[in-house]
């Protein structure tokens, strides 16, 4: 039976999540390796090559909530604290949601409404800001879907973010408004 948890040291499980990483890099838009790393705000319609490994060193600094059996590893939610960008307006400070990732052949198992849900409900509270906030593109359905059953709300919308057509959009919750 897989285990979700918080996770303050990921480092023991660090090659599957650079495996789960580059799995999901082409799902991303843009992909992962052409971004300069987890909270890269400028420049995601420009185009970079093999820049994966800068993600992951990046991505294996934050904190993270997985979902494991043992050392292998089916899913993770990486965040970080503190984080204050105008996008979120007055949901600041917040624990920032940078990347999230589920093993294809684990998907449509509940495992992501599961890593949001132990996020908001059994991080240690010295871990997690008033907030949970979070961005990705536009037509991402699947997590906005996700996001919207979970009551975050819509904080700012940047269009042709991520190219032509590609809006950026930012969710954010407050902890305490969270029901499970």
């Amino acid at each position: 039976m897989p285990r979700i948890e918080y996770v303050d040291t990921p480092e023991r499980y660090g090659d599957e999540i650079r495996r789960l990483l580059y799995t999901a890099d082409e799902e991303f838009v843009p992909p992962l390796s052409n971004r300069e790393g987890t909270t890269q705000t400028d420049g995601l319609e420009e185009q970079r090559n093999d820049a994966l490994d800068e993600y992951y060193e990046q991505c294996i600094d934050q904190s993270f909530v997985l979902v494991h059996e043992t050392d292998d590893v089916h899913g993770f939610l990486s965040f970080r604290q503190g984080y204050d960008i105008e996008a979120l307006g007055s949901y600041t400070p917040s624990t920032y949601v940078s990347t999230i990732v589920v093993d294809p052949s684990q998907r449509r198992k509940g495992y992501a409404r599961s890593m949001y849900q132990e996020l908001l409900t059994n991080v240690p509270p010295e871990v997690l800001d008033p907030y949970v906030t979070t961005r990705t593109w536009h037509t991402n359905d699947h997590h906005l879907d996700l996001l919207d059953e979970l009551g975050f709300e819509l904080l700012e919308r940047i269009e042709n973010d991520r190219g032509d057509g590609i809006d950026t959009v930012y969710y954010g919750i407050e902890v305490s408004e969270f029901d499970d």
